[in-house]
């Protein structure tokens, strides 16, 4: 089994998304402070801060890869580094075959494994509408394409370009979800490294779990507790099973090395990962 295997499986918890790339990530590596902003910053006012001043810091998720201090964006990361949301698949466009199947489409910020600001991330969908408007006039070649897209669950949403949701209409049915055609999504949560997708996968997750009120909320944890140091995954033991068992008929060679565990807190929640 490859030794760079990460998945992200969990029964009973709603996420997931194919992360593959999206306009932010095609700026240059990040650079500091460009030389025009740092001349003109005057008055050292953040307008990201001002924004969300009342909101509690893991309801939004924002970075760049530079600041922009003349449009009062005096940090490259604001909020939550990590964070999982639902979007309806109509919003997204999925084709017949996802749409017909999901009833929420997984989408997750995990650090080291999503790209900086794909996408980003307010649970306040005013907010968002108010930090949209100072991103796309920061820079308005790179960001006027960015588009609003509500969550179901929680509330608010996210933004992104065409060259993040263009992923979700062509996203088919495959080997993965042949293999757990039998099994309740909301009983469990697959979540694939985008960049590593796994045997049989073409897509990013599978299930829809929705681990926010499962795992997060009761046990004051985040997607990257339990989903370390690689992706794994969560929920209904039982359901992780039989997922483990699928896999391994799909490729026995590659998902050969999967493990339960089973979280401290509640034993009737379950992880399934690769062995260390």
């Amino acid at each position: 089994m490859k030794t760079n295997l990460s998945l992200a499986l969990a029964a009973g918890i709603v996420c997931a998304s194919l992360f593959t790339s999206c306009a932010k990530e095609n700026m240059k590596p990040a650079e500091s402070v460009n030389a025009e902003n740092s001349s003109n910053a005057t008055t050292g006012e953040d307008r990201i801060d001002a924004i969300v001043s009342d909101l509690s810091i893991d309801s939004y998720s924002l970075s760049f890869t530079k600041t922009y201090l003349k449009s009062g964006i005096t940090k490259r990361a604001y909020g939550t580094d990590n964070y999982l949301a639902f979007a309806d698949p109509q919003d997204l466009i999925c084709g017949d075959p996802i749409r017909l199947k999901y009833k929420q489409i997984p989408i997750w910020k995990r650090p080291n494994i999503i790209w900086p600001t794909c996408p980003d991330m307010v649970l306040d969908i005013n907010k968002l509408t108010e930090i949209q408007k100072v991103i796309v006039s920061a820079d308005p070649k790179l960001y006027e394409g960015l588009q609003q897209v509500k969550f179901l669950n929680p509330c608010g949403g996210f933004l992104a370009t065409q060259v993040f949701t263009k992923q979700f209409p062509a996203m088919k049915l495959d080997k993965i979800d042949d293999a757990t055609s039998k099994l309740s999504l909301d009983k469990f949560l697959m979540l694939n490294n985008p960049a590593n997708l796994g045997s049989g996968a073409t897509r990013s997750f599978y299930g829809y779990a929705d681990l926010n009120e499962i795992v997060f909320k009761p046990y004051k944890k985040s997607l990257k507790d339990i989903l370390k140091p690689t992706l794994k995954g969560c929920f209904d033991p039982e359901t992780l099973k039989i997922l483990r068992s699928q896999l391994q008929k799909v490729d026995p060679a590659y998902y050969s090395n999967l493990a339960i565990t089973y979280l401290p807190e509640n034993k009737q929640i379950a992880i399934l990962s690769v062995k260390q």
